[in-house]
């Protein structure tokens, strides 16, 4: 843990607060203040895709739960048979400040990352307890995410994730760098007033330029306003002028609410 203090405070040149108060991050990933409206407590979503016109295949399930105070607590995906894949688990001290996130993927071991927040709560960092690989974020004045730079434990930048927003300031433009100036991914994306995603396109730059062209309907909305029902459309637009029609996808969810 010392170390992890040690390589930080040399990295930011400004106060770094661990403890203290709620986390009240705004755009904190995957709390229900940016997915959600309201208080949810327990969130599945069920993944189905189909090809034309034949019957939809489950292919996931995410089971997620949050506190009353919209923190995440664990995200767990499991494939189509119903073994876990992906999970990840989000620790808080007695004040309710967010101190860590454990993650798995797949049969691979558990990676464990402690966080940093500055004094008004936001994660400026996080650290990888073993390798000690960093990931550092930058703001907006408003407190919304701008970008986020990932350094190895000898300081050398490795990946960047730069973020463009809209005057609601959800994202309009990621762009997805593995090397200092080498772009990888992008992606432009379209929102509706509601708050909810119409449409996005994601640039391939690593795969010669290819694109997907995804749109998103939402035939069903709770009283809460959050989306019950999501189906998704996307083409694959190749450099050659093909154009291939990929699998809809449509996500079901059930949401239980906090009193």
């Amino acid at each position: 843990m010392n170390s992890c203090w040690f390589l930080l405070l040399v990295l930011l040149p400004f106060t770094v607060a661990q403890g203290g108060g709620k986390h009240l991050e705004i755009m904190a990933p995957l709390s229900r203040q940016h997915d959600f409206f309201g208080k949810p407590h327990q969130v599945t979503e069920r993944c189905f895709e189909s090809t034309g016109g034949k019957e939809s295949k489950l292919m996931s399930t995410k089971h997620s739960e949050y506190d009353p105070e919209g923190n995440a607590l664990r995200i767990e995906t499991f494939n189509e048979a119903n073994k876990k894949t992906d999970s990840e688990i989000y620790k808080y001290d007695a004040e309710g400040t967010w101190t860590t996130l454990v993650e798995q993927s797949g049969g691979s071991a558990s990676t464990t990352f402690h966080i940093f927040l500055d004094p008004a709560s936001r994660r400026i960092a996080h650290v990888d307890a073993r390798t000690k690989q960093s990931e550092f974020y930058s703001y907006s004045v408003q407190g919304f995410e701008l970008g986020t730079t990932m350094k190895t434990a000898a300081g050398k930048v490795v990946e960047r994730t730069m973020f463009q927003r809209n005057s609601a300031n959800k994202e309009e433009h990621v762009v997805f760098e593995e090397m200092p100036g080498k772009m990888t991914t992008e992606f432009s994306i379209q929102w509706l007033e509601k708050g909810f995603e119409s449409g996005s396109t994601m640039i391939m730059h690593d795969e010669g330029g290819d694109r997907i062209v995804m749109s998103y309907e939402y035939p069903e909305v709770d009283v809460t306003g959050n989306w019950i029902v999501q189906v998704k459309t996307q083409v694959l637009h190749q450099t050659s002028g093909e154009r291939v029609s990929l699998p809809t996808e449509t996500t079901k969810r059930e949401i239980k609410y906090h009193p």
